[in-house]
């Protein structure tokens, strides 16, 4: 009884676990080329790790997630301009195309940075 406990904990262990995001997920994405060039927030310019999440002005740690489908589910923890908070983020890849849904705001489709 005790290994299948162990079994199912380490199964969960490693679904939760942000290494799982991986390609196709990271990278840098834009709204377009001009986009791929940002290197501040002044640009919309999402830069996704196995480990973090920069949008804008918004530095996370990815706490959570999980994948569905072509779908990672994050649970994470940003700061910006001196807040700090909880966000859910959802990104769905499309071919080349991401769709960020980030805390609620409306969806957002961009294209992957050379």
């Amino acid at each position: 009884m005790v290994g299948g406990r162990l079994i199912a904990v380490c199964v969960v262990a490693v679904l939760a676990s942000p290494s799982l995001a991986g390609e196709p997920f990271d990278g840098r994405w834009a709204h377009d080329a001009q986009g791929c060039g940002a290197e501040n927030g002044a640009m919309a310019l999402l830069v996704v790790t196995p480990f973090s999440v920069r949008w804008r002005e918004a530095a996370c740690a990815i706490r959570t997630s999980y994948r569905l489908n072509d779908a990672w589910n994050i649970g994470a923890r940003c700061w910006s301009d001196g807040a700090t908070a909880n966000v859910p983020i959802r990104l769905e890849v499309r071919g080349e195309r991401l769709l960020l849904d980030w805390a609620g705001a409306p969806a957002e489709e961009l294209r992957r940075c050379p």
